[in-house]
């Protein structure tokens, strides 16, 4: 979430199609940020999805991606 600082109207409907067309294809998400607010993202999205949701400072990136990939 580097550089994140919300999104546009066109980018939020980019995401919301994606999401409906991949909603059962996605089984974990793991969200870097550096900023409690982007930590407040990573809960809000859960009712959204049935993927595990974790959120991760950016110091742990590795340990992000390993938990995204394991299965």
């Amino acid at each position: 979430m580097a550089g994140f600082h919300g999104w546009t109207t066109g980018a939020l409907w980019e995401d919301i199609k994606f999401d409906v067309k991949h909603f059962s294809d996605i089984e974990r998400v793991a969200m870097v940020g550096e900023k409690k607010w982007q930590k407040g993202m990573s809960e809000f999205c859960r009712p959204f999805t049935t993927a595990k949701i974790r959120y991760f400072d950016h110091s742990e990136a590795n340990a992000a991606r390993e938990w995204a990939e394991a299965a």
